[in-house]
């Protein structure tokens, strides 16, 4: 975040910099123009911090694109490719009433045992097989991402 903010105020300096007259003395519209959207770009930057993801969300996101978003969809909203040939259809994960009502255990149990061990679609698959109890905490820990509003 701090380099993206040094790159924009470079880059409103250099802007800023420019007289915006051309060597005739008549006045660009343009530069001025690109001042104030290189401005306000600056401001959205500056007003609008950045979420840090921890090293458990990236590995966590890693799983879930390779195992869960086939079904689960990239946003986790149910949509994967192969959601259309599930019944029932995966679970919209971004579903911030539904997934504040879940413990994280229960998350990890999803995850480990398949849908069937929490009584929901037999169609999940349990990936406590093919994943270990970190990996499977990771991917809980990213998919509790879905539903926040700072993703």
């Amino acid at each position: 975040m701090k380099q993206t903010i040094i790159v924009l105020i470079a880059c409103v300096v250099a802007v800023i910099g420019c007289t915006g007259k051309h060597a005739d003395g008549v006045k660009d519209r343009s530069m001025t123009d690109s001042a104030s959207v290189v401005d306000s770009t600056l401001q959205i930057a500056v007003a609008q911090p950045v979420r840090k993801v921890s090293y458990e969300e990236q590995q966590g996101a890693f799983l879930y694109n390779k195992y869960c978003a086939v079904c689960h969809g990239q946003e986790g909203k149910g949509d994967g490719f192969n959601a259309f040939n599930l019944d029932p259809r995966p679970r919209d994960l971004s579903d911030s009433t539904y997934m504040r009502a879940l413990s994280d255990d229960q998350i990890v149990q999803t995850v480990n045992g398949g849908g069937r061990s929490v009584n929901k679609s037999p169609l999940m698959p349990a990936y406590g097989s093919t994943l270990n109890r970190q990996q499977i905490r990771d991917v809980s820990s990213y998919v509790r991402t879905f539903a926040s509003q700072d993703r």
